[in-house]
């Protein structure tokens, strides 16, 4: 199963066939809803079909262009592990899926381009978060939002023990921490101690080494859980940019995911509201100059030439149209009604701003500096 990075987003957003289907579902990890959840994912096909041959498509055609999603509503074993929504991109030879951490509205979109706003929260400033929970007997990494939390695989062998990920024999093993629950202190003395604290420094290491091409591109807050005298070893041995100082101590085995989550956010909501604070006071600050605006025209060809540093759009309205890269020329729709032959702007923009290295924060309208359900500071 394959988690979405924000490499993935962008080569959706290279997708040049014609049309594009994108399919969005809200969905249950556990429970009876599982069955509901791939009965609504064979509505949302059937829609899909109908609309392709309502466009002129042949029948044919049609059927063979959504017959891997059909394959997928069928197999039991992937609807009996979801996560809270579901993502579904098809078009000419190319299908992807990915289940996501967070819930999505039920959503299906045909257009010549991939739409992918409702996972922008993945990819924005102010909501996307990690958790790692460490221990000597297990190490999990949490993808979070403020809606939910999914866990993400590791490479194989980080998540077994620390004494089987090190090799450690049974005499070594005798040195290994004395564990009350997780808390834990050392338990040999003098050379002991030393020896200990190299070996979970090694495996803390490691640790970090497997997480390296997950965190790629990253500068998400990470928020560390466990006992108190692994976090620090954890930190000195650590490049990532963005550890939160403050985590969640204790043994974090005992902690469900919810549980996990809901510690984490605690912890990081405040930065997150801080950072977007700054950004809403920058583009206040400079709404009256070339450098700001919130004009939809402006922004979708200054985020195309690779000029927006900061994006800041509404996650609950879409504004559809067409731009010519050639002449930088954006026609809105009538109504801002989706076509299948137009584009939806704000994907667009978003997509731009984050492949050139931009930051993008997604709010809700009544969050927006503006009427506008975009604005934007620019580099230059």
């Amino acid at each position: 199963m394959e988690r979405i990075t924000l490499d993935q987003i962008k080569e959706l957003a290279q997708q040049k066939a014609d049309p594009c289907i994108s399919i969005f579902l809200p969905t249950h990890r556990a429970g009876l809803e599982t069955q509901q959840d791939a009965i609504r994912f064979r509505n949302l096909l059937r829609n899909a079909e109908k609309q392709l041959l309502n466009s002129g498509m042949k029948p044919r055609e049609a059927s063979a262009l959504v017959q891997p999603a059909q394959k997928l509503s069928a197999d039991s074993f992937f609807w009996n592990h979801q996560q809270d929504g579901l993502a579904v991109f098809i078009a000419a030879d190319d299908f992807h899926y990915y289940l996501l951490p967070l819930p999505v509205d039920e959503l299906l979109i045909i257009s010549h381009t991939y739409y992918v706003k409702p996972i922008l929260p993945l990819f924005t400033k102010n909501g996307h978060y990690f958790i790692l929970a460490i221990s000597q007997n297990e190490v999990r990494l949490f993808e979070g939002t403020r809606y939910g939390v999914g866990q993400i695989a590791l490479p194989d062998g980080i998540t077994e023990n620390m004494k089987e990920t090190l090799r450690l024999d049974e005499s070594q093993e005798n040195l290994q921490m004395h564990s009350d629950g997780g808390g834990g202190t050392f338990h040999g003395q003098g050379a002991g101690d030393e020896e200990q604290k190299i070996w979970i420094e090694q495996y803390l290491n490691l640790v970090d080494t497997s997480l390296k091409e997950i965190l790629r591109e990253q500068n998400a807050p990470l928020v560390l859980a466990g006992v108190d005298y692994l976090l620090p070893i954890f930190r000195k041995v650590s490049d990532y940019k963005n550890i939160m100082e403050e985590g969640i101590t204790g043994n974090p085995d005992r902690l469900r995911p919810e549980e996990l989550q809901e510690k984490a956010w605690q912890i990081v909501e405040t930065y997150f509201q801080k950072e977007t604070k700054e950004i809403l006071e920058e583009f206040q600050k400079l709404a009256d100059t070339n450098i700001a605006t919130d004009d939809i025209e402006r922004i979708v060809t200054a985020a195309f030439n690779g000029r927006v540093e900061k994006l800041i759009l509404s996650i609950e309205n879409q504004i559809w149209g067409s731009f010519d890269p050639i002449d930088g020329k954006v026609i809105l729709s009538i109504n801002g009604q989706s076509k299948t032959n137009n584009l939806a702007l704000l994907d667009f923009t978003a997509l731009n701003t984050l492949k050139n290295g931009g930051v993008v924060c997604a709010l809700s309208q009544d969050e927006m500096p503006t009427e506008s359900p975009v604005a934007a500071v620019f580099r230059y």
